[in-house]
């Protein structure tokens, strides 16, 4: 047997990456030879311990090092051998500046797809706030001139070529800042118009010919009160991008503020990545993935095609809609209690109740729920900002006669595979998977769901009071698409649907169901699920 014996800078490490585990995880439950997944780790936190150590131990160590270390010590040794190897955190954001070259996968398939069918939805996404106190409109029209120039993805621009889709970074580009005043009508219709003004801002499309691939739209609605939106086409940013940006952007308001130079996010290029990305598709990860995923959902592609027994077939899409509900504080109470006593984390317990309560409704014996990997497993872009996140179809069987704590641990498992396979587009792995599957956006309905934080709820702006306000939002695929939000102690329920294929009153109703589905599995973790959803947790 060999004893393990750390050197002085091991132990050192160790102490610092127990602290990093320690706050991630938010518990002080942990030890050397806990294993991150055991603890209720998953993706998500993985980044976020990644994120961390090479703030305070300056070392950059991939996601594959954190996902295969069997415990917090292991991942200490590897820390040390990336610190060895000058695996140091290094910026890159500016070198490519003057970059040509093939666009990322994701960035391909969506352009292509819209020129084939124009009607299909802008994969564009926005956050919205509430500001309060005295605001420098030049300030914050000067801060999102270096966010542009800092982050290349936002400057990009495209070209169709050879049935190709190139990418330019241009040298500069200058974002857009819109701004209105409502400050002449009556006080008590001012909000409502402000919000209306933004949402119909937020849902024009961008010119991915000139770019750049952000706008902000600003509605001045009192003496010291205002409603920003920030809007970004999917093709420069997504959803993991935003709490870079928001950080950011706030750093640069206030050196514009103050005369000083601001301290911006330095990280890898994304054009540098596409590259990669490419790379690997081209010497056989596409059919290694492929293989993967037709392991667990065979080979008709209708697998990932649930319809809940709501659904009115051969009815078109009309009516998109939208369902948004504040969860009951005791459903969020449960959820987090059960969440501590097995060591996962909300994600993993809330699908799995997801997984439960489809299973329970439709009788299938195994559940694929479509969601999305963050799909940042390379260190030197855990920071930069672009196109990264995929949609991966996790699978798991299903026994109704399981208790649900043993269900948990199964779905995990599932997720984790699923993270793990998560590094090319899925339409790409469809297309393998099953060469039928017609090209473009998706077609079949299905049952989408995340867990998220309140992705750039953190946004600052100098000495302004920044509040995040939801703009209305609409279903732009088939299919019942469903999100729980954390907004620090409340969570948010949204669903996304079109009237076409689920009537008002039959979401409203799944959606109680499933939280008070959460709910009771939660409180009943050791009981056999059927009996928990026949008794009133559904």
């Amino acid at each position: 047997m060999t004893v393990h014996q750390p050197s002085a800078a091991v132990g050192t490490t160790l102490d610092v990456l127990l602290r990093i585990h320690r706050e991630v995880l938010e518990s002080q439950d942990v030890g050397a030879t806990d294993n991150f997944f055991d603890l209720g780790g998953n993706s998500l936190l993985a980044f976020r311990v990644i994120k961390r150590t090479a703030e305070r131990l300056g070392v950059r160590v991939s996601a594959r090092s954190v996902f295969t270390a069997d415990s917090i010590r292991q991942l200490a040794d590897r820390v040390e051998e990336a610190r060895r190897a000058g695996r140091t955190p290094s910026g890159g954001s500016t070198a490519a500046a003057a970059h040509q070259g093939r666009a990322s996968m994701a960035q391909e398939w969506a352009l292509l797809s819209s020129l084939n069918d124009p009607d299909a939805p802008a994969l564009q996404f926005h956050v919205a706030y509430r500001l309060r106190g005295p605001l420098d409109l030049a300030a914050l029209h000067g801060a999102l001139q270096t966010l542009t120039a800092q982050h290349p993805s936002l400057r990009t621009v495209f070209r169709v070529q050879d049935g190709t889709v190139r990418q330019h970074v241009m040298p500069e580009a200058l974002p857009e800042l819109f701004v209105e005043d409502v400050r002449r009508l009556p006080e008590g219709e001012r909000t409502g118009e402000a919000l209306r003004i933004l949402d119909a801002e937020v849902r024009r499309p961008f010119d991915r010919y000139a770019g750049p691939l952000i706008r902000a739209h600003l509605v001045r609605s009192a003496p010291d009160e205002a409603y920003l939106a920030l809007v970004f086409d999917h093709m420069g940013a997504d959803g993991w991008s935003l709490d870079v940006l928001t950080a950011d952007l706030d750093a640069a308001y206030r050196a514009r503020l103050d005369g000083g130079r601001a301290e911006l996010t330095d990280s890898g290029s994304y054009a540098d990545w596409s590259a990669r990305q490419w790379d690997r598709f081209e010497h056989g990860r596409i059919d290694e993935v492929a293989e993967y995923w037709k392991s667990q959902l065979g080979d008709d592609p209708s697998s990932i095609a649930i319809r809940l027994p709501g659904y009115r077939p051969n009815q078109g899409l009309s009516d998109p809609a939208a369902l948004h509900l504040a969860v009951p504080g005791e459903v969020g109470e449960a959820l987090d209690a059960v969440c501590r006593k097995l060591r996962a984390t909300p994600y993993c317990v809330t699908i799995a109740a997801l997984k439960a309560l489809v299973a329970h409704q439709t009788g299938r014996s195994q559940v694929t729920l479509l969601t999305s990997s963050a799909n940042r497993l390379e260190p030197e872009f855990q920071d930069t900002v672009g196109w990264f996140a995929n949609g991966v179809f996790p699978t798991t069987d299903v026994d109704l006669g399981l208790p649900f704590d043993r269900f948990v641990a199964r779905v995990t498992e599932t997720a984790l595979a699923a993270t793990a396979h998560g590094d090319l587009p899925a339409w790409y792995v469809r297309r393998a998977m099953w060469p039928q599957v017609p090209s473009g956006f998706r077609k079949d309905p299905g049952i989408y769901f995340m867990f998220n934080e309140l992705w750039g709820g953190s946004l600052r702006l100098g000495d302004l009071t920044v509040e995040p306000v939801a703009l209305p939002e609409t279903a732009d695929s088939p299919g019942l698409h469903m999100w729980l939000l954390r907004d620090g102690t409340t969570l948010q329920f949204t669903a996304l649907y079109y009237r076409s294929e689920y009537p008002d009153r039959y979401v409203h109703e799944f959606a109680r169901a499933f939280l008070a589905a959460v709910a009771a599995l939660a409180r009943r973790p050791d009981q056999p699920m059927r009996e928990v959803l026949r008794s009133g947790g559904s």
